[in-house]
């Protein structure tokens, strides 16, 4: 059906009237040729009652559906690390996400299972979604809420528009989507879907050509990352073990590995050979790894310590003489940079948890943390949005950076509730 059609009054009275119908004493629909004369009947397409159907089959009442957050914050960050789209953000931010925020849609992108990762728009617009639960972790799957763009683009595997009452669920009935499917090119395995959801203008003419393109660029681009290993695909970023040192709690990853936390100093042995590729004397590291005092010795001991903890990374050694790490390592801190240097604030803060090592009394660590420490004040400072602003103000290391909240100030409107809690705590620092 023509997008416009889906938005006349006459349609949507039809849909309104259908969707009064399903309730648990009338169960939907047993077949899809019910569903193609359901449709004769009363004029809603066959794709969205065949939807209805199943979702009437799993959760028996549109007043069933849900919201379930199936990703808390702190597996979020990890699961959007490890997700393909992570590794594309800035290709997805120009061609899609920002064209989305400056129409005044919510651009969503998810994983092949329906769950939702990144939620991106204006802050108003995110404030109302939020109410139906359109949020970065929760399940959007069509067994989770029924019919929606989200769920219907992964169970039809192609591109699907839904506008208003055709939603299963009621509380979304004010609101209209746009979705397709990522598969990637090699394989054609889905990755997951990118979604436009908004007022009517999410299912105007022009998104799903926005939407299939930018599937399509995101296609080619993971094409050039990915080949086919071993009868899945990986990635030269995704199947590299990752260091974490950003905020507490150092840890090592890998896709196929359980993730083991590192001790203070083992952390910062990692961290100073990882930025230091032509390694790292012992002498070297005496001097990096402590204020005063420390020997070659005990740089041995802690390196054959070392050796033993990562011993199940079997693609990750060090040698000696002089030290260096050998193997595919990457770290949060590395796409934190990497992030900054192409202008994508809003990636570098969903890495930058806390500063480098924060316990840490390593003069090297304590170098390198300045150094990112600087790049991402001075970045916010200098092109951040009050919003990036107060994200930053929020992190526990930096809430009482007075010049950060005053750009709070400065950017926020009048009405925005970051600007009263940034006077708030202005006010409690003078004090």
């Amino acid at each position: 059906m023509d997008s416009t059609l889906l938005l006349e009054d006459a349609y949507q009275r039809a849909v309104r009237r259908a969707h009064e119908n399903l309730h648990p004493q009338s169960p939907g629909l047993s077949s899809i040729e019910a569903a193609r004369e359901h449709t004769h009947l009363h004029g809603v397409r066959a794709s969205v009652l065949e939807s209805w159907n199943r979702s009437l089959d799993r959760l028996r009442d549109p007043a069933g559906a849900r919201v379930h957050v199936a990703y808390e914050s702190q597996q979020l960050s990890e699961v959007r690390r490890r997700h393909p789209f992570h590794t594309i953000m800035p290709l997805l931010r120009s061609h899609l996400i920002e064209p989305a925020k400056d129409a005044g849609l919510l651009a969503a992108l998810g994983d092949e299972h329906g769950r939702l990762l990144w939620v991106e728009g204006e802050r108003s617009v995110r404030n109302r979604a939020e109410s139906m639960g359109f949020v970065p972790g929760a399940d959007w799957s069509e067994e989770i809420m029924g019919t929606s763009a989200p769920g219907l683009a992964l169970q039809s595997g192609s591109a699907v528009q839904i506008s208003r009452a055709e939603h299963f669920a009621p509380d979304v009935h004010s609101w209209s989507c746009s979705a397709v499917p990522v598969t990637h090119p090699l394989t054609g395995q889905v990755i997951g879907i990118m979604d436009i959801t908004g007022g009517d203008d999410a299912v105007s003419s022009i998104v799903l050509p926005l939407l299939s393109s930018t599937a399509k660029a995101a296609g080619a681009r993971l094409s050039e990352l990915y080949t086919p290993h071993q009868g899945r695909w990986d990635g030269a970023e995704v199947a590299e073990t990752e260091l974490t040192v950003l905020g507490s709690g150092p840890a090592l990853s890998s896709p196929d590995r359980p993730t083991i936390s590192l001790t203070r100093r083992h952390a910062e042995i990692l961290l100073l050979l990882h930025r230091s590729p032509d390694g790292i004397t012992g002498s070297g590291l005496v001097e990096r790894l402590w204020p005063i005092g420390g020997s070659e010795v005990t740089v041995r001991a802690e390196i054959t310590r070392l050796r033993r903890a990562i011993g199940g990374f079997e693609d990750l050694s060090i040698e000696a003489r002089p030290y260096r790490l050998r193997g595919h390592l990457h770290s949060d801190l590395d796409r934190t940079l990497q992030a900054l240097a192409q202008g994508d604030i809003d990636s570098a803060l969903e890495l930058y948890r806390g500063r480098v090592l924060p316990d840490s009394d390593a003069p090297g660590v304590r170098e390198i943390g300045a150094e990112v420490d600087a790049l991402m004040r001075e970045s916010l400072l200098q092109d951040g949005t009050w919003q990036q602003l107060w994200r930053y103000a929020e992190l526990p290391d930096f809430r009482d950076d007075s010049e950060i909240l005053m750009a709070v100030l400065r950017l926020a409107p009048p009405d925005a509730v970051e600007r009263n809690m940034a006077v708030v705590r202005l006010e409690a620092l003078g004090r």
